[in-house]
């Protein structure tokens, strides 16, 4: 891979996109602002690097950070994704399409613009003979009485599962070669507020003095993955799927583990020396009256099997050969 096109610029393609410039491959990033007025240029050794202790079983296969001699850039382009022609323009010369894009928190939103979104990046790819990478939720999985493993069913429970499974299965179908790769709730450097529930429920409240509360229990098994992880298997996903049969789809896991939300704000009390408190658990009646007047309650409410029992993700094969950051670095990074 010389070079790849990472449409959004988000807590998940800003990490893809620092990763593949640490490790010389050029990166035109795609999103309908204009871009910056000078390319950003990064060199190998300057990404989101996870220091030390972070507790990676290989790290043989994840982008190399630390050769400064590869040098890199990321050039800003303004092209909107859901319009055929900007996107085959933006995407010309590149070996690889990372598809980082997403809609407002909004089931209705995403029926109406996720599948013809979709569509366009995969003809674009399919057109220009290049494999495209979708981060993906365990929405789709919701229903599972098990772990969600690579192998396992559709479980839909709501409408944006349901999407999701739609979206998969679209995939699937297209001439277009893909990979979905499966993550639960993202920790990190670059996640953000609005979309990481652990950020906005539990480490940027306990951080400010205030206790944390959860629109979950807090003493069940919660699957997580560190965004770094994310990107790295997105990244080797792409290699993956370099010499494959055209149209071919790969469903992948990336690196998670399954601390409970407790643990989490636990460690965050330790690490900040503040006194140990327990999350506040809000019962699930409190979302569903909070979603009558706020549409994203409304959608979280919806998918309460995700947060009031057991979510375990199973990491897999391909995953296990990247090693895992331990959760708890990915906590470190947000605080």
């Amino acid at each position: 891979m010389k070079s790849a096109l990472v449409i959004g610029y988000g807590q998940i393609g800003s990490e893809i996109a620092s990763q593949l410039t640490a490790a010389g491959v050029h990166v035109a990033v795609a999103t309908r602002s204009a871009p910056a007025a000078v390319p950003v240029t990064a060199a190998a050794g300057q990404g989101s690097t996870a220091p030390a202790d972070a507790d990676h079983t290989n790290g043989a296969d994840r982008p190399n950070r630390a050769n400064g001699a590869n040098r890199a850039t990321i050039a800003r382009v303004q092209a909107d994704a859901s319009d055929p022609e900007q996107l085959l323009k933006a995407a010309a010369g590149s070996d690889v399409i990372f598809a980082c894009v997403h809609a407002p928190y909004d089931s209705r939103v995403w029926a109406q613009v996720l599948p013809q979104l979709e569509k366009t990046i995969m003809d674009a790819a399919a057109e220009l003979g290049i494999p495209v990478i979708f981060p993906e939720s365990v929405y789709a999985f919701a229903g599972l009485p098990s772990s969600v493993t690579e192998s396992s069913p559709f479980a839909p429970v709501e409408e944006k599962g349901r999407i999701r499974q739609q979206l998969m299965e679209a995939r699937l179908e297209h001439p277009a070669t893909s990979a979905s790769v499966v993550a639960g709730d993202l920790l990190g450097t670059t996640a953000q507020p609005q979309t990481s529930v652990v950020r906005m429920c539990i480490t940027a409240p306990i951080s400010k003095g205030r206790r944390a509360i959860v629109p979950a229990r807090s003493d069940v098994a919660h699957g997580i993955t560190v965004i770094e992880d994310l990107a790295a298997l997105m990244i080797r996903a792409a290699q993956l799927l370099e010499d494959v049969p055209a149209g071919t789809h790969r469903l992948l896991i990336a690196p998670s583990s399954n601390p409970t939300l407790g643990e989490i704000a636990e460690f965050t009390h330790e690490h900040l020396g503040t006194r140990p408190r327990r999350p506040l658990s809000l019962p699930r009646w409190t979302t569903r009256v909070a979603g009558i007047f706020e549409r994203s309650m409304y959608e979280l409410n919806q998918l309460a099997p995700i947060w009031y029992s057991p979510c375990v993700i199973e990491s897999g094969a391909f995953a296990e050969d990247l090693g895992t950051t331990n959760w708890r670095e990915g906590v470190r990074q947000m605080l």
